[in-house]
């Protein structure tokens, strides 16, 4: 959405947008439901949740058609934990409780034939901290997300990860399918309903922005990357290809992918288990179909 501010492809669609960072997307969630913001970058995964609950919210454009997530295992470890399974009875780093990367490891750990109860989790944050935490044995293996992966791979190359959400191939043996949306826009039905128009002019401008991603040098991308959002060099770079390869073509949401973000939710949350979520409530097509 900064790409899309910073070339001006708001002012082209004659609207005003204001930005504001937060700490993940439970927080862009709970600004959203508090009203201080219209419309938030939040993961599918949390529109769930909330939809799972009855509130207002619905998502209305895929920027991501998979998670840019892999599970890494402490070097100190890397001898003796080399599978799922083996996380049995460890501590495993997540970015916080109840985040995407918890839901992400709950739902590996069950995919494995574990439980949650399996494993100790927690928090180590979602950059650098996560890195130093497996680096300095705070925990067995953890969670890592976009350029922290990147970074760990630069200094440890001899590391393997067990699940790896950044590849086709890796989305394929995590999620048995080959698109699982991550990061998309959401707003509250009622906003949606009553700035229909902004909306469309909204996705247009971002759709515009993520298209210069896709077609642009990854150092021209991390150009228009805020200072303090970015990290090494290399694993800066790599993380932008990944994403390049990630980002949705058409921002729509695919028929069968609410089951799916349904199912992955349901491993952590016991209300999302018993909810019958209808995904008109859930997702709109409309406006990322819109021209």
């Amino acid at each position: 959405m900064r790409v899309a501010g910073a070339l001006g492809y708001y002012q082209a669609e004659g609207i005003a947008v204001d930005t504001s960072d937060v700490a993940g997307g439970t927080k862009a969630i709970e600004a959203l439901l508090g009203g201080s913001v219209d419309v938030a970058a939040a993961s599918m995964s949390d529109v769930m949740l909330v939809a799972a609950e009855g509130r207002d919210l619905r998502g209305f454009f895929v920027v991501y058609t998979r998670p840019s997530a892999a599970v890494a295992v402490a070097p100190a470890q890397s001898t003796v934990i080399r599978t799922i399974r083996d996380l049995k009875g460890r501590t495993v780093g997540v970015s916080a409780p109840g985040s995407w990367t918890h839901q992400f490891l709950n739902f590996l750990l069950a995919s494995n034939g574990l439980s949650p109860q399996d494993v100790s989790t927690v928090s180590v944050g979602m950059s650098a901290s996560s890195v130093a935490a497996l680096e300095h044995g705070t925990v067995d293996a953890a969670v890592l997300l976009a350029g922290a992966i990147s970074t760990f791979e630069g200094r440890h190359p001899a590391s393997t990860f067990m699940a790896d959400t950044r590849t086709l191939d890796g989305v394929r043996k995590a999620f048995g399918t080959d698109t699982f949306p991550s990061l998309g826009l959401v707003a509250r039905e009622t906003w949606l309903r009553d700035h229909g128009e902004i909306a469309r002019r909204l996705v247009r401008a971002v759709r515009r922005g993520m298209r210069w991603v896709g077609d642009h040098p990854a150092e021209q991308v991390r150009d228009m990357v805020p200072q303090d959002g970015r990290m090494a060099l290399d694993a800066d770079l790599e993380s932008i290809r990944q994403i390049q390869q990630a980002l949705s073509l058409d921002g729509r949401m695919p028929p069968d992918s609410p089951a799916l973000i349904q199912k992955f939710v349901a491993f952590s949350n016991a209300r999302v288990r018993a909810a019958d979520i209808d995904a008109a409530r859930f997702y709109t097509n409309e406006f990322a179909a819109a021209k």
